[in-house]
Parts: C-alpha cells; structure tokens; sequence
C-alpha cells in the first residue's frame, strides 16, 4: 500500500526585526508565531537586522523553522542616528506616508522579495508588523492568501502620547502624524484577506463602522511556561522594570516611577529596597538616577536573573497598545506585577487576583506596600498569575489558535 507525503504550502513572512535572540515583546511574539506556522506551512523569511552582524547559531535556530532566511541590515532605531532619523521625518512629509511605514522601505528588502516572488510559488503572505507593510503593492498580481499580524493599535500610541505630551511643537506633528496613521492603518487593515490582532481593545479602535468587512481574529501573545523562579525574599525588596528602553512608552513609564514613586520608597524603605530597569538603549534621562539603590543594566542576554532576585515587578505604562509581554512573562516565572490599566490592557487578568492594578502614584505606593506586608496576598497573586497564563497564553494554547484562524 503505498502512501503519499504530506506536502505543506509554502509561506513568505516579512518582519521588521530579525525575531532571536529573545529579548523583547516584539521578538518573542514574532518567533513563536514562525514555530508555530512551520508545522502548516515552508516558510521563506525576509527581516532586517541592526549591525552587529548576527550569532550564526540565531540563524541555525531559526532554520529548524524556515526553509530561507534572508536578512537585511539597516538602522532603524531613532536614537542610533539622528541623521536617519531626520531622513526619515522628511520622507514621510514628503510622501504622506506615516512615519512608521517610511522608516521600514528599504530597496534591498524589495529587491530580496522580487527575487523570491520570481522563484517561487506562495499560497500565502504574512506581515508580521503594520510597519512592514509598505512592500504590500508588490504582492498586487501575486495570486495568495494575504494576512496581517497586528502587534499594536500603531495608532492608538500615538493617540495615547498625545494626550500625555505638554510641548506645543510635539502636539502639533503628534496630531498630524497621528490622523495620517489612523486613516492609512484602518485603510491597510481592510484591505488584508485576514489580520490577526491581539486584542478586543485594540479590534474596538480598528474595527469601526467605516471598516467594512470583518476580517480579524484575535489571537494572544504566547509566552513560555517552563521557567520558574526558586527563590523569594523576606528582608529585603527588589522591584523589577523591564522593556526596551528606546520605546517611548517604556522610557516615559521609567521616567514617571522615579519622579513620582521611587522617591517616596526610598524614604520609608531606605536601605531595604532596590531598583532593576532592565532593557537596552536607556537614555541619559534614566540613567541619570543610577545608585546604590538603583541598577540601569542595559540590554542583558538573560532576563531571568534578575526576575530570580526581583520580588515585583512593575508596569507604570500610560501609552500603549495590543498586549504586554513582559506582564504575562513575569506571571510565568513567579513574579507578581503591579500595572497600570493600559500596561495591562488586552490580558483576562483581574485585580487584587492575578495581578494589582495601579494608575497613580499613592495607588502604586500602597499596592508595593500590601504586596511586602502581606505575604498570603503575594503567594495567592503569584499562584493566580501562573495559572492565568497556562490556561490563556501557554504556547500550545495559542498556537493551535493561531493555526485555527490563518489555515
């Protein structure tokens, strides 16, 4: 009886950053998205990457998973150059184009996917990013199913920094920067024969009566639930902010805790509490408090050291949108977290349950000050947090939900 192999459609996945090693939100969505998406599909991946060159064994990594992966180098953070950083501002004047979008053209990228639309055949296209999708009028004639993975409302950032920004020369290009990206991502969106999107908060912003049809899913971040942290602290606190420091959102979030909290903490904790904020390309605005009791590490290569000797971990965002992985990473690994509403926008998590939330600076006093002084508290929100997580974002989880909505 003979049998017949189980051919898989063949896939292009088109991302911003190249998504290992894992060290931020965007990166770990990305990958397990690719993992994920290998067990349907033989995937061609094209990204770009920020010099260094990248650990040959990242790319072997990523080869279990993809059949090709061809990478690109470019500067694409704003603060590694100003010159590009202009560049780009005036090019997107120029062009009408949202920021965001122009930052991420790049003729090598278009090149890179000419030649893999002339070799190959694809049943399917995945924008991993909004920012990405400036390369979408070269996949006009190009006979595939079309899918958008929406890891933000990109719009609703901007929104949201808006209404946070006191200068009246950054409110004027806010609010133009910010229509011109809420009609071209609505516009973008619609015209996707699917888009995967994070959350029911970010779908209610896209989604409006002017969209159409409707062609979302809502599909979760997934986080690993294999870590767990093995020691906990009973004489001393250690609070833990983590992110990539060159995201606004973080920076301005750091920048709030230490004005307004941290002061008032270090007065009535004294010599009994300490401060990790962890995450690359930290300004000189953060970095300026470092101390004794102050630790700006930078980018580190592994994040769970210090969520071994953290006892809290804390998310002061006020910008923002789709989901917070660090918030789900934390409830993994034993940790518990204190967020404002909107660093915890997205997640099925409930108050004085799986995790506390916090939106202002007496609120995030006394939530730090309940979490050292109660310790049936502590344990029942870091019980609560990791069955949270295992129940709605374990890999499997999302995974066979992922598969469900695309295929």
């Amino acid at each position: 009886m003979s049998t017949i192999a189980f051919k898989k459609k063949r896939m292009l996945f088109l991302t911003t950053a190249f998504p290992l090693p894992l060290d931020n939100g965007g990166k770990i969505r990305t990958f397990h998205v690719i993992e994920a998406l290998s067990k349907e599909y033989t995937i061609d991946l094209v990204c770009f990457n920020e010099p260094p060159f990248i650990d040959k064994r990242y790319i072997d990594e990523l080869k279990e998973y993809c059949n090709e992966v061809i990478v690109i180098k470019k500067i694409f953070t704003n603060s590694k150059s100003k010159r590009t950083f202009i560049k780009n501002i005036a090019k997107s004047f120029i062009k009408r184009t949202p920021f965001i979008i122009e930052k991420f053209y790049d003729k090598e990228y278009s090149y890179a996917l000419e030649g893999l639309l002339n070799k190959n055949k694809y049943s399917a296209v995945f924008f991993e990013h909004l920012s990405i999708t400036s390369y979408r009028n070269m996949f006009k004639n190009v006979y595939c199913k079309s899918i958008l993975s929406q890891q933000n409302c990109e719009y609703l950032i901007l929104k949201r920094r808006l209404e946070n920004e006191s200068s009246l020369v950054k409110r004027a290009y806010l609010h133009y920067e910010c229509k011109k990206l809420e009609k071209y991502e609505k516009k973008t969106c619609a015209s996707f024969d699917k888009v995967i999107m994070l959350s029911e908060e970010d779908k209610k912003n896209i989604v409006t009566e002017s969209y159409g049809k409707d062609n979302t899913s809502i599909v979760p971040i997934a986080v690993s639930c294999d870590y767990r942290k093995q020691n906990y602290n009973n004489t001393f606190m250690n609070l833990l902010f983590m992110g990539t420091m060159s995201w606004y959102p973080n920076e301005q979030g750091a920048f709030w805790f230490l004005e307004n909290v941290w002061k008032y903490l270090q007065t009535e904790y004294e010599d009994k509490i300490k401060l990790y904020i962890v995450g690359k390309n930290p300004s000189n605005n953060i970095k300026k408090y470092e101390g004794k009791d102050v630790e700006v590490t930078g980018y580190v290569d592994d994040v769970n050291k210090y969520i071994e000797i953290c006892d809290i971990c804390i998310v002061p965002l006020f910008i923002g949108g789709g989901m917070r992985v660090k918030i789900l990473e934390c409830m993994a690994k034993g940790i518990p977290v204190i967020s404002t509403s909107i660093g915890a926008e997205g997640i099925k998590c409930t108050n004085f349950e799986d995790i506390i939330i916090a939106n202002t600076k007496d609120e995030f006093i006394r939530a730090i000050q309940e979490l050292n002084r109660n310790h049936e508290l502590y344990k029942r929100i870091v019980c609560n947090g990791k069955a949270l997580v295992e129940r709605n974002y374990s890999i499997d989880v999302i995974r066979n939900l992922l598969i469900e909505s695309i295929v």
